[in-house]
C-alpha cells in the first residue's frame, strides 16, 4: 500500500472552545492529551468534518462555533496544510449564514470545491465499543466507513442514493402518485441501479476482510462477517439484473405505504452487519462486553490488513480515547501496526502517563499536551 497523505498543520479558530490552536505534527501518530475539557476530541471532530458533512458527533454547523465569538463568522474555521502526491495543499473549512441557515464552505488552495476523493477519514469513537449492542445503522455506518476507505467512489454512490430516496418520498408525500408515476418509476430504477452497486461493494468488501483476519492473539478470535439484508443475500445467488427488479418492484409496491410512513420501508440501507465467530458461529452481540471489545478491535486489525493489499490509499485515522477502554496489549499492537503501515493517525488520550506503558513507540510518536500555551501562540 502506498499512503502519503500527512496533515503537516492544524490551525483552529474559534472552534468549539479553541480560540486558537495550531499543530505542526512531525510524525506518523499524533497523540493529543490535556486535561478533561482541554478539547481534545474536538481536534479530532475537526479533522472529521473534511470527510462528513456534521464530524463524526453529527453536531449541528452552529455548535462548532466558540461561544463567545463576537464578529463575522470568517472568524471561525479549520485550516490544514496536507501533503500528498509530493504536494503541499491549503485545505479550509468554514462557515456562512445565519442562524438555522448556516452552510459550511469547504476550500483546497482558497478555491471553493468538494474533497470528494481527496482523503478518506476512519474513525473509532468510545462509543463503538459497544457496537454489536447497538442500533443497525451504527453497525451499517462502521462498515461503510471501512467500504469508503477502499473505494473511492462508494461515497458519492450513497450521497446519490440518499439524494434519490429523498426526491422520492418528496413526490409521494404530494399523495398524487397517479400523476407521477412515469417520474417515479425514473427515480426507482436510479435507486435499484446505485443500491446494487452499493451492496455489491459491501459484499465485495466483506469478502475481503473475512480473508484478512489472522490471529495475532489468543483472546482475538477468528470471524466472519455477513450483511442480511435482501438485495445483499439475493445478490449471492442471482445477477444483478434479476436484483435490480427485485427493488424496483418491492419499491412499486410500498409506495402507499411510504407516502403514510414518510419513509422507505424497503431499502438497501436496511440491512445490518452481523459478526459472528467463525468456530462456533456463535453472534458477536452474545459475547460478553470485554469480549465484544475484543472483537471490534479483530476487525480493526483485519481492516488494517485490507488496506495493505490496495495500491493507493489516501486514509486517516482517528483514535479517540481508546486508552480507556483497550488492554493495553491491544493498544500496542494498534500502533504497531499504523506504525508498520505509515498511516498518520490521530489519537486522544485522557491519561497522559498512557504512552509511557508502551515504551518502545515513544519516538515515534508526537506527543502533544494541548494544555500547553505555546499550541495557542495567537491566545498570548
Amino acid at each position: 500500500m502506498e499512503n502519503n497523505l500527512r496533515i503537516t498543520q492544524l490551525k483552529l479558530s474559534n472552534y468549539r472552545n479553541h480560540k486558537f490552536l495550531q499543530i505542526n505534527p512531525t510524525k506518523n501518530i499524533i497523540l493529543i492529551n490535556g486535561k478533561n475539557g482541554a478539547g481534545k476530541t474536538n481536534v479530532l471532530e475537526s479533522i472529521s468534518l473534511f470527510d462528513s458533512n456534521t464530524g463524526f458527533r453529527n453536531a449541528k454547523l452552529s455548535e462548532l462555533i466558540r461561544y463567545d465569538l463576537i464578529g463575522p463568522k470568517e472568524l471561525f474555521g479549520v485550516n490544514l496544510k496536507v501533503y500528498t502526491d509530493n504536494k503541499i495543499f491549503d485545505l479550509g473549512f468554514g462557515l456562512k449564514g445565519e442562524s438555522n441557515l448556516i452552510k459550511k464552505v469547504i476550500s483546497i488552495d482558497k478555491r471553493k470545491t468538494s474533497l470528494r476523493g481527496f482523503m478518506n477519514i476512519f474513525w473509532v469513537l468510545p462509543q463503538m465499543s459497544h457496537l454489536l449492542q447497538g442500533k443497525p445503522e451504527d453497525r451499517r455506518g462502521f462498515l461503510d466507513l471501512m467500504v469508503s476507505a477502499t473505494d473511492v467512489f462508494y461515497k458519492k454512490k450513497l450521497l446519490d442514493y440518499k439524494k434519490l430516496k429523498n426526491e422520492r418520498l418528496r413526490i409521494l408525500k404530494n399523495l398524487e402518485i397517479s400523476k407521477n408515476d412515469k417520474w417515479l418509476d425514473v427515480i426507482e430504477k436510479k435507486m435499484s441501479e446505485v443500491g446494487v452497486v452499493i451492496c455489491d461493494s459491501r459484499r465485495i468488501f466483506l469478502d475481503s476482510l473475512n480473508k484478512c483476519f489472522f490471529k495475532i492473539d489468543d483472546q482475538i478470535p477468528m470471524l466472519n462477517l455477513k450483511l442480511n439484508g435482501t438485495a445483499d443475500r439475493m445478490l449471492l445467488e442471482k445477477p444483478a439484473l434479476f436484483v435490480e427488479e427485485l427493488i424496483i418492484k418491492e419499491l412499486k409496491k410500498n409506495r402507499l405505504k411510504d407516502s403514510i410512513s414518510g419513509r422507505t420501508n424497503f431499502s438497501v440501507n436496511k440491512t445490518d452487519l452481523l459478526v459472528y465467530e467463525k468456530k462456533s458461529n456463535k453472534e458477536g452481540k452474545n459475547f460478553s462486553t470485554g469480549e465484544q471489545k475484543i472483537i471490534i478491535i479483530s476487525i480493526l486489525f483485519s481492516f488494517l490488513n485490507a488496506l495493505e493489499k490496495i495500491k493507493n490509499s489516501n486514509v486517516l485515522f482517528l483514535l479517540d480515547d481508546i486508552f480507556s477502554y483497550l488492554d493495553i496489549r491491544f493498544i500496542r499492537n494498534i500502533i504497531d501496526r499504523l506504525n508498520e503501515l505509515k498511516l498518520q493517525t490521530w489519537m486522544t488520550d485522557v491519561r497522559p502517563d498512557s504512552i509511557h506503558q508502551i515504551e518502545k513507540f515513544q519516538s515515534k510518536i508526537h506527543n502533544i499536551n494541548i494544555d500547553d500555551n505555546r499550541f495557542k501562540v495567537l491566545n498570548n
